[in-house]
C-alpha cells in the first residue's frame, strides 16, 4: 500500500478554520479547508495522530478510490479495481451511499445493493462510504469508528449535553490563555470545563478509546504504541483554576464524575451556584459558557425568564468581571444583546441542529479575543 493516503477530516460546518489550524499544527501539509471539513494528504502516523489528538474533528475518512460511473456495470468495474484485501479488516461492513439527482446512478438503494454484491461481506462495523456526484464516484473508508467527540469519559449528562468537540472549539475560539482561570457559570455536565482542562494539560482527547483503523491490514501496532507514548509524554500536570458552576445540584454532581473519568478531577472545582452568586477568581481570565437558549428555558415566564436571565447575567459580569474575556455560544434568537457587553459573533456553526454563534469580547474594552481566519469553503470533491 502507499505510504500516504488522501483523507477528509470531517467537522461541523463553521468549524473548518479551527480544524485546519489544528491539522496544520500536527504537521500536515498540504491541507485546505472546504465545506464540512479539511482535505489533506496524510502519512499513516498522521492519520492515527489526527484521530488521537483532534479536539474538533467529527471523524476522518480515507478516500480509497475515485472513478467515473454512468451505470451499474461501470460502477462494479470501478469497485472491483480496488484491492479490498489491503483495506478491509476481517468481518463485516456497513455501506453508506449518497447520490444526487444529476447522476445516472441516482437510486441510492440500488447502488448500495451493487456495492454489497462486490464486497461480498456480511453486515458489520467497518463503514464504507460511496458518494456519487454527477457520475463521479468517491469511495471512502471511515477510519474513526465512533464519532471522535466520543472521548470515552462521558457518564452522567445534563438535560442538553454539549458535544465535546463543540465545547473544545468554543474554548479554542475564545483565545483562552491557558495560564489564566476559566469559569463556566452554566456548566451542565461539565463538558466545557473538562475540555478546557484537557487542553491546558495537553491531554490527547482520544487516548481512552479505540478507532476503526486499528483493525485495518495496514495498522502497525508498534508505530501506534510509539504515538501513544509520545502523547502521554506531552501531558503536563500544571493547570490553571477551572470553575464549573451550575444552579442544579445534579449537574454539579455529574461534573465531578465526568471529570474524574476524564482524568482531570483534581483540576476542576465544581460548585452549585446561581448566576447572582457567581464568584470569580481574583486574577482575570476567561468566562466560557453555553448558557440556556430560548427552547431550553421552561416555566411560566418562558421568553420573559430568558430575558431576565440575560439581563442578570450581564449585570453580574459588568459588576464583577472587568478585565475578563467572555465567549458564549448562543442560538440566533437568544437575547445576548441584553447583557450590554462588547460581544461580537466570531463563529457561526450548529449545535443539536440549531444555528448558533460564538459571541466573544473583553469586558471593559473592545477586542482582546482573537478571531480565527475564515476559510472560503468549497464543496469537497
Amino acid at each position: 500500500m502507499s505510504t500516504r493516503v488522501d483523507a477528509f477530516v470531517v467537522a461541523v460546518p463553521g468549524l473548518e478554520p479551527l480544524l485546519l489550524d489544528e491539522v496544520q499544527k500536527l504537521g500536515v501539509r498540504p491541507a485546505r479547508a472546504v465545506r464540512g471539513g479539511v482535505e489533506c494528504n496524510l502519512t499513516w502516523p498522521q492519520l492515527w495522530a489526527i484521530n488521537l489528538r483532534s479536539r474538533i474533528a467529527t471523524r476522518v475518512v480515507v478516500r480509497v478510490a475515485r472513478f467515473h460511473a454512468d451505470g451499474f456495470h461501470s460502477l462494479q468495474v470501478g469497485l472491483r479495481a480496488v484491492d479490498w484485501s489491503a483495506w478491509l479488516p476481517d468481518g463485516g461492513v456497513t455501506v453508506a451511499v449518497s447520490t444526487d439527482k444529476e447522476s445516472k446512478l441516482y437510486h441510492s438503494g440500488a447502488v448500495e445493493e451493487r456495492v454489497n454484491e462486490v464486497l461480498g461481506r456480511p453486515l458489520g462495523g467497518q463503514v464504507v462510504q460511496v458518494r456519487v456526484l454527477r457520475d463521479a464516484v468517491t469511495v471512502s473508508l471511515d477510519a474513526s469508528g465512533a464519532p471522535l467527540h466520543h472521548r470515552g469519559w462521558r457518564g452522567p449528562a445534563g438535560k442538553a449535553p454539549m458535544r465535546e468537540s463543540l465545547a473544545a472549539a468554543l474554548v479554542l475560539a475564545s483565545g483562552w490563555d491557558v495560564r489564566t482561570p476559566l469559569v463556566d457559570p452554566f456548566c451542565g455536565s461539565g463538558t466545557i470545563a473538562i475540555e478546557a482542562a484537557m487542553i491546558a494539560r495537553r491531554m490527547a482527547p482520544g487516548r481512552n478509546r479505540s478507532f476503526a483503523f486499528e483493525q485495518w491490514p495496514s495498522f502497525e501496532s508498534d508505530g501506534w504504541e510509539r504515538l501513544l507514548r509520545g502523547a502521554d509524554g506531552d501531558v503536563v500536570q500544571k493547570c490553571p483554576p477551572i470553575i464549573a458552576a451550575d444552579r442544579d445540584a445534579g449537574a454539579v454532581a455529574s461534573v465531578s464524575e465526568n471529570a474524574a473519568r476524564a482524568g482531570v478531577g483534581d483540576n476542576i472545582t465544581a460548585m452549585q451556584r446561581t448566576v447572582s452568586d457567581l464568584v470569580l477568581p481574583t486574577r482575570a481570565g476567561w468566562i466560557v459558557s453555553n448558557p440556556p437558549y430560548g427552547h431550553r428555558v421552561g416555566g411560566p415566564g418562558g421568553a420573559t425568564d430568558l430575558r431576565n436571565l440575560y439581563d442578570r447575567f450581564g449585570a453580574v459580569l459588568r459588576e464583577r468581571a472587568a478585565g475578563w474575556h467572555v465567549a458564549l455560544l448562543a442560538a440566533r434568537d437568544t437575547p445576548v444583546a441584553r447583557m450590554k457587553l462588547p460581544l461580537r459573533p466570531i463563529i457561526s456553526t450548529l449545535n443539536g441542529g440549531l444555528d448558533v454563534d460564538v459571541h466573544a469580547g473583553l469586558i471593559g474594552g473592545l477586542g482582546g479575543v482573537a478571531t480565527p481566519a475564515r476559510a472560503t469553503p468549497t464543496d469537497p470533491a
